[in-house]
């Protein structure tokens, strides 16, 4: 069954920032207790950028393992963003299948010093983002949110007879409907 939510704009969320507002949706435990929380300034613990080496911890029990045990297939494309080394990947938790970068978001896209992030199929790199995915250079527009979309609908259509999870963190910043920034 095809399950529709609607925005009322009223929603809290565990923390401001990507990482540990993920971690606690997918574990269900609050930033402090899964080990994504900041404490200072510069957001430590909060993230994991291409620099650091860690991750959610193995002991967490995310939402896509506790769904494979009632059945569901799984799948997870965008940004991981919860540790980007192989034993951190979503694989590794209980998804079972993965397209999308497993550290950082995909912009600034004309960004020179941005390291060129890897995109992974499953576990297997696939390409990478500034070499191998149109980018339109005068606009820093991308095909990466079409090609999100693209895999969501296919792996949807893939399990008409099972029941899926399928969750689409997008890198690129939606403004809210009726809503214009200056």
């Amino acid at each position: 069954a095809v399950v529709s939510t609607q925005s009322t704009g009223d929603f809290y969320t565990a923390n401001p920032l990507c990482s540990p507002s993920r971690a606690a949706l997918m574990s269900g435990r609050l930033p402090i207790r899964n080990g994504f929380y900041s404490t200072n300034a510069h957001a430590r613990n909060a993230y994991t950028p291409q620099v650091m080496v860690g991750g959610i911890h193995e002991y967490e029990q995310l939402l896509p393992e506790l769904l494979k045990d009632a059945g569901y297939k799984s799948k997870i494309i965008g940004k991981w963003h919860l540790g980007h080394r192989d034993q951190y990947l979503p694989l590794r938790h209980g998804f079972d299948e993965f397209f999308g970068s497993g550290n950082c978001h995909f912009g600034p896209y004309n960004d020179v010093n941005q390291p060129n992030i890897p995109v992974y199929k499953n576990d297997k790199m696939v390409g990478r983002y500034y070499t191998n995915f149109t980018i339109v250079k005068g606009t820093g527009e991308s095909n990466i949110s079409q090609i999100f979309l693209e895999e969501g609908l296919s792996f949807i259509e893939s399990q008409v007879k099972a029941e899926t999870l399928t969750t689409k963190p997008y890198s690129a910043v939606v403004e809210p409907a009726g809503q214009r920034s200056a």
